[in-house]
């Protein structure tokens, strides 16, 4: 005996989760329609990079300020918060902080994806560790005032 159907938004959520859940494995996704922008799916990869688990993740905001830290620059935030504000592609490097409180330079990539009816409903924010592609590891790690050096540095901001 059938347990229900799905509603339609459910059904594409899980097809947008599981369609990038192997190609870009640190990600959530957020609903574009709420206000805050609601976590509603969180990958084991994002999980497994910031050492925040579902529970502390799911229901906070998109823009993830939970993991902003000390040097995440300023004009980066601006940048996260305007393009989910205009629902806007956005590609930038920035220094977060795992749950530890451990920089890491990412790559964040916010894609917004729409409806059927050409709506944007969601929010894919994929966040790539690019610490050691950056060659800048130890600044990263030793960094309390270079945030902003470190992401000119890496070809940033």
């Amino acid at each position: 005996m059938p347990k229900g159907l799905l509603a339609p938004q459910n059904t594409f959520l899980n097809t947008i989760a599981t369609r990038f859940d192997g190609t870009h494995s640190n990600f959530v996704l957020g609903n574009a329609q709420a206000p805050d922008r609601p976590i509603v799916y969180c990958s084991d990869g994002f999980c497994e990079l910031t050492g925040f688990s579902r529970a502390n993740v799911m229901s906070k905001g998109c823009a993830c300020k939970f993991l902003w830290g000390e040097d995440t620059e300023a004009a980066a935030t601006a940048a996260i918060e305007s393009s989910l504000a205009n629902k806007t592609e956005l590609k930038t490097e920035v220094i977060f902080y795992t749950k530890a409180g451990k920089p890491f330079l990412c790559l964040l990539d916010i894609v917004p994806i729409k409806n059927e009816k050409g709506e944007v409903v969601l929010f894919l924010a994929s966040h790539k560790d690019i610490t050691q592609e950056s060659g800048n590891e130890s600044d990263v790690q030793q960094t309390t005032e270079g945030g902003c050096k470190l992401l000119a540095a890496a070809g940033g901001m």
